[in-house]
């Protein structure tokens, strides 16, 4: 558990690729010895990778979640980062993208409404089986274009359990193209076509301001280099329709022959072939955004913001548990300790006793003094034990019921009978009514009461939910 991440604004956030043959680790931090009259040495690079058995991941598609956790946590180990918050590029095979786009009439308290009506109708997919995000593309085009980007929510589990079991908190998932788009080196203000090649496949993609504009995957195994390369000359032709005629003719680019951006190129740990990382590093420039300012396409349960709170409010609900855990086994080895001590000290006090005929004399005297101070030490702590609630118990339940969309921002328990209050917001009231229910389901609570307020407000629900035990005895030593 990192306590610097918790206790400090400043996130340390590296990033993952991770691929159907390789993973890819790239983290920034800053460089305590930097020399202020050189800006290149602000920053430091950390670069690793591991590569993967066959059959982990095939196709962008977790097969076997433990042994890709095992190989993430070696890798994670051997990179000895202060940090376990991570951004996550994984391969665009199951990544369903498009472009809206909508009238610059259209303001963005409006364009959220437009683009779920958009999506409920042109999704190829169940919404309910998916993740899904969108982001505003800045554009010089007479339009509002919004990139929207969803993922099977059975693809997305398999790298979310993988690092779970890994204990890396993933704050983002995102596609290789979009980790590649902050990285790579692009002329500003200019759109420029890069191919992207496998054993398998080609895909085909253009990039404009640090945005994925177009992408297509073509099967290489069955075409050849000029069917190729004439799918390409047919979306460069069909992209360049749509611009100003003025404009510069649009570059066509091998990604393996692009460059990284001239800021990061330097870094003596971006080992050749240095385009290899441009996934990696292009995740790990996303991490490096200030805490706020992301409003990226995330394909996870929660948006990006709220999953850096939520990852937050866990680490330290375990920590809180930890530390009641170990001074609830303080008291109980101090109990045990004197209470073994009590009983050999009787033992050996019984055995003089029988061992002499005659009159006791001072020592033994003493003895039993001792063993009438131990008592009363011993039945002191066994009531102290019985007094002290095991809060532990009680956090754990809570935290059981709290289910995604829910954020706990304080919990207020003055004592086990008098009840306990929560306190925090609801992605939306669905999501508020079953954290509800699942409270006034448990089989340790009861008195669940939830003020009804702000009946206006659908989303980011604020709440303050009051319960009491069903039998407080239940939370003390006995």
């Amino acid at each position: 558990m990192n306590l610097f991440n918790l206790l400090t604004k400043e996130k340390h956030v590296a990033g993952i690729e991770i691929d159907d043959s390789a993973i890819r680790i790239a983290f920034l931090y800053k460089n305590p010895k930097k020399n202020h009259s050189d800006l290149s040495n602000e920053q430091k690079l950390i670069t690793l990778e591991e590569s993967l058995p066959p059959d982990v991941v095939v196709e962008g598609v977790v097969m076997d979640r433990v042994l890709l956790a095992k190989t993430i946590k070696s890798l994670w180990l051997r990179a000895e980062l202060n940090t376990n918050y991570a951004i996550v590029a994984i391969p665009d095979d199951k990544i369903y993208s498009r472009i809206f786009s909508f009238p610059k009439t259209i303001d963005k308290s409006r364009l959220k409404e437009a683009m779920t009506i958009g999506v409920s109708f042109q999704l190829p997919m169940k919404i309910e089986e998916v993740y899904l995000d969108w982001e505003h593309i800045s554009s010089s085009q007479p339009s509002n274009d919004v990139l929207m980007s969803a993922i099977p929510r059975n693809v997305a589990n398999g790298y979310i359990d993988a690092l779970n079991l890994a204990g890396i908190k993933p704050i983002a998932l995102e596609s290789n193209l979009a980790s590649i788009a902050r990285a790579v080196k692009i002329e500003s203000n200019e759109a420029t076509i890069f191919t992207k090649k496998t054993d398998d496949d080609a895909t085909i993609f253009i990039l404009k301001e640090r945005a994925v504009l177009f992408s297509r995957s073509v099967p290489i195994r069955f075409i050849s280099k000029i069917k190729l390369a004439n799918e390409i000359k047919k979306i460069k032709t069909s992209f360049e329709s749509e611009r100003p005629k003025d404009s510069k003719p649009i570059s066509v680019i091998d990604i393996d022959q692009a460059n990284i951006r001239d800021e990061y190129a330097d870094f003596q740990s971006l080992s050749e072939p240095k385009t290899k990382w441009l996934v990696a590093l292009g995740a790990a420039i996303r991490g490096s955004i200030s805490e706020g300012n992301d409003n990226m396409i995330s394909l996870l349960p929660i948006k990006t913001e709220e999953m850096y709170a939520y990852q937050k409010a866990s680490t330290f609900a375990t920590l809180i548990s930890n530390m009641i855990i170990s001074v609830s086994l303080f008291f109980v080895i101090v109990f045990l300790s004197v209470y073994f001590l009590m009983l050999s000290f009787s033992k050996t006090t019984s055995n003089s006793i029988a061992s002499y005929s005659a009159p006791l004399d001072s020592d033994i005297v003493s003895k039993e003094e001792s063993i009438n101070r131990f008592n009363i030490i011993a039945s002191t702590t066994k009531e102290i034990l019985s007094e002290t609630p095991m809060w532990s118990n009680l956090l754990e339940e809570i935290q059981k019921n709290i289910t995604p969309g829910i954020t706990v921002l304080s919990l207020n328990i003055s004592s086990l009978t008098s009840g306990v209050s929560i306190s925090g917001t609801a992605k939306d009231r669905v999501t508020l009514n079953n954290f509800k229910k699942r409270l006034q389901d448990s089989q340790l609570f009861s008195s669940i009461i939830l003020p009804i307020n702000n009946l206006e407000k659908n989303e980011d629900v604020t709440f303050n939910i009051s319960l009491q035990l069903k039998d407080p005895s239940n939370f003390y030593y006995k």
